[in-house]
């Protein structure tokens, strides 16, 4: 499958932190997914998904619905 190269972008948190809610709704990373190449990679609309983090890199995994 091809690689596609995204971007990290700035986004807002619509929520407060209550230990820092003196900093107001700071920035925050944001990166989205979207396309048919999503439903290709067998990530189709409702698909839950689990997310694994790791140093430098997310792996993306579709679950079962429950």
């Amino acid at each position: 499958m091809k690689t596609r190269h995204l971007k990290v972008r700035k986004g807002f948190r619509d929520y407060y932190l209550k230990e820092k809610s003196h900093l107001g709704y700071p920035t925050t990373p944001v990166i989205l997914l979207k396309g048919t190449w999503l439903e290709k990679a067998g990530f189709v609309i409702d698909t839950p998904v689990s997310v694994s983090v790791q140093p430098n890199r997310l792996v993306l995994t579709p679950r079962d619905p429950a």
